[in-house]
């Protein structure tokens, strides 16, 4: 039994692959083609065979580069320059090392290909820059966020780490608080409701004791509170308030303090 499905996982897997392999065959062949048509002056044909090519899904990203390029080498011969360097920006995407060679291609391909990497390279470079300091302008405001929960404004302003820990500790600390005091009121209804002399004072026990852990739960959290709200304005570039204090000497001192909205 086991030897029989061997063998019909083994021949599925022999037809998987042969597919795969025609496939490749296939689209390799019709990319030969768009070549060919382009070669032979039929440029809006080549484009239009190069992007049906390009509804493939199968395609890995060489072949897609070579697709698009295909097709920016049509639009470039039919005059369409603009929509020739959408096509070489979709390469470069791909393959942002790509490159032409300068002996084989037209020049007049060449410098619009040029011209495509200039802009692409310094488009890169910009969003590499920005990318260094992504939260600069968030990190200057403190939104509502910050009095509703431990953690939220933290994680709004991707601070995971320190958002992950403050929102989680925070769940834990107020929930722990709240389920004693379930417990509490529930242990409390039996303490006052016990006749029996043995079991009152054991009853009374386990009311004290969730009593104490809802209190040091909920103490827990107003800790973590304000551990919160202090880790939130020390992370404020700008703080939302302004403390002045003028020096002995001045002839009319003065103690400013002066909130941002």
């Amino acid at each position: 039994m086991i030897t029989r499905k061997i063998i019909i996982v083994s021949i599925f897997f022999v037809i998987y692959v042969q597919s795969v392999y025609a496939q490749e065959d296939s689209i390799l062949t019709i990319l030969q083609e768009i070549k060919s048509l382009y070669n032979a002056g039929s440029y809006m044909n080549a484009e239009l065979e190069g992007r049906r090519l390009l509804e493939y899904p199968e395609l890995n990203d060489s072949i897609r580069a070579a697709v698009h390029s295909s097709i920016a080498f049509s639009l470039t011969a039919q005059g369409k320059t603009e929509l020739a360097k959408e096509q070489f920006i979709s390469v470069l995407k791909l393959m942002p090392d790509y490159d032409l060679d300068p002996v084989y291609t037209s020049p007049k391909i060449l410098v619009i290909f040029r011209e495509t990497q200039q802009y692409f390279l310094s488009s890169k470079k910009l969003q590499t820059d920005t990318a260094k300091y992504p939260l600069l302008t968030e990190y200057n405001t403190i939104t509502y966020r910050t009095i509703i929960f431990p953690g939220w404004e933290q994680l709004h302003q991707n601070r995971m780490t320190a958002g992950s820990i403050f929102l989680g500790a925070g769940i834990i600390t107020l929930g722990s608080g709240i389920v004693f005091e379930f417990l509490r009121h529930s242990a409390r209804r039996n303490y006052l409701s016990e006749t029996n002399s043995l079991k009152i004072n054991e009853k009374y026990k386990t009311y004290n004791r969730y009593y104490k852990a809802e209190i040091i739960s909920f103490i827990a959290f107003a800790g973590l509170y304000i551990a919160s709200e202090v880790d939130v304005l020390l992370a404020q570039d700008d703080l939302p308030f302004l403390i002045e204090l003028n020096l002995p000497g001045s002839k009319r001192p003065k103690f400013t303090f002066t909130i941002r909205f």
